[in-house]
């Protein structure tokens, strides 16, 4: 349903169920997509109550707050994240250039 747009659905759908932080993620993605501030903040309060140190969640609803320019709550939710501990471990490329690595 979130990739459909269908985001009100979805979330409908994910408190029916009583999801877990995996489906609740999984709409903050979408509400970035789609540029949706609000149910963004609701998923991401979803998402840290259910894993306080879960820092994807707080990486998102940052982005979506600075892709809307809201620079202030982005901010916020960085402090937030650096106060929960919640660490995002960098991403790690490898290139082969003559059968090497």
């Amino acid at each position: 349903l979130g990739r459909a747009g269908r985001l009100n659905e979805a979330e409908d759908l994910l408190r029916t169920i009583q999801s877990d932080i995996i489906g609740w993620r999984s709409l903050l993605t979408a509400c970035r997509t789609y540029g949706n501030v609000e149910l963004g903040r609701r998923c991401f309060d979803q998402v840290i109550q259910l894993d306080p140190n879960h820092a994807a969640g707080y990486v998102l609803m940052s982005n979506i707050y600075a892709n809307a320019c809201m620079w202030k709550d982005a901010d916020k939710i960085e402090e937030m994240r650096k106060c929960a501990g919640a660490w995002k471990k960098p991403g790690r490329a490898w290139i082969e250039v003559n059968n090497k690595v």
